[in-house]
């Protein structure tokens, strides 16, 4: 393996006091040889210390905090976040997006120096004041690098004196750029119980969000559809306009939370005599996405959604979505899904069967990361 060095000198000062007519004091230098790798990014600390692994995050100001920070994944110690005032000197050997004060959006490969970013890109070059730096964006120019896709796979079959079939699969993507974020999601489960269906439903979820500020969004977009037999729905689409704020932002945990108005149109698959199959009105939106690594080899996710409607058109509905993600290999996981659903004025069908107001699943499965 190619490997390139530097000698960093770190000073180690001893105070040694002796007895003679004056006071005196040796200061000892002692110099140590780090081995970094041709495609390892590294940092040294004004302290000295040198950490060595790769730049993934953003420069965030934490709430009531003026301090800047970077997110580095050292090779042994982990996600770690530094103050920019301690870094003496950064490297890195991969292509950066970042965001300064002014919106203005730069690209290039990037270094810290004398308190200064600084960006190269085909010969050209541009330095900042670290303070004036807003976001930064691990992004090549490749446009797949800018996505992250997860495909999960749930099944559970079960035979004897009860013939049981279920199956979940879902398939969400997510685009991170140094100024917006747009997240999709699209589902289906099935489920059979002694050759009777048991569950069967479609739902695509899409969602466009615009950074204001290191903690403020705007999503001019949500939509969201929904198709379930057994909740008398034969098609239903939400679509609203959001404002977000991120409470908390760090490498272990990200909260973030979305409200705003919208518009909600149901079509039911059977109705009543004398009731409309078909409903529209206006909605209110609410939204909580939470994720927390629990471990380095363990995530939490936990997604709460709330709309508010006319009482014909379902009323209040809840949607709690729990997941537990164990590493398996490098990109494959073991998943753990649980959700809870509740809609106050569920929609009798033409033959007078009153869908439940909750729905309960559970699935094991495999999520395997693209």
């Amino acid at each position: 393996m190619n490997k390139k060095w530097f000698v960093l000198c770190v000073s180690v000062v001893f105070g040694n006091h002796y007895v003679l007519a004056d006071s005196e004091k040796t200061t000892q230098q002692k110099s140590q040889v780090v081995w970094i790798d041709n495609n390892d990014d590294w940092l040294q600390l004004k302290s000295g210390e040198v950490i060595k692994g790769e730049l993934t995050g953003t420069i965030k100001e934490e709430a009531n905090s003026l301090e800047q920070e970077i997110e580095f994944d050292s090779d042994d110690l982990g996600d770690q976040d530094i103050e920019i005032k301690d870094i003496a000197v950064l490297e890195t050997v991969s292509f950066f997006t970042v965001r300064v004060a002014n919106g203005e959006i730069y690209d290039g490969y990037l270094s810290i120096k004398n308190d200064k970013l600084f960006l190269h890109n085909d010969g050209e070059e541009w330095s900042f004041p670290i303070e004036q730096v807003v976001s930064i964006y691990r992004g090549r120019e490749e446009e797949s690098d800018h996505w992250k896709t997860e495909l999960f796979l749930g099944l559970d079959i079960s035979k004897g004196n009860t013939e049981e079939f279920s199956l979940l699969g879902e398939i969400e993507t997510e685009r991170l750029a140094v100024d917006s974020r747009t997240k999709l999601k699209a589902r289906h489960e099935n489920s059979r119980s002694d050759s009777t269906t048991t569950a069967k439903n479609t739902s695509f979820d899409g969602s466009y969000d615009i950074y204001l500020s290191n903690k403020l969004f705007f999503r001019p977009l949500k939509l969201s559809v929904l198709s379930d037999e057994f909740q008398n729905i034969d098609h239903k689409e939400d679509v609203s306009m959001q404002l977000g704020y991120f409470i908390l932002a760090n490498p272990r945990t990200q909260w973030d939370v979305s409200l705003g108005p919208g518009y909600q149109y149901t079509a039911f698959r059977t109705v009543e005599a004398g009731e409309k199959d078909k409903v529209s009105s206006s909605a209110l939106y609410f939204e909580s996405n939470f994720e927390y690594e629990l471990t380095r080899n363990i995530d939490l996710t936990y997604f709460y959604s709330f709309s508010w409607t006319s009482k014909e058109n379902m009323g209040t509905q809840h949607k709690n979505e729990l997941g537990i993600d164990i590493d398996l290999v490098k990109d494959l996981d073991l998943s753990i899904k649980a959700t809870w659903e509740h809609v106050s004025d569920v929609e009798p069908n033409a033959d007078g069967i009153t869908p439940k107001e909750d729905d309960y699943t559970f699935h094991f499965g495999l999520t395997y990361e693209i």
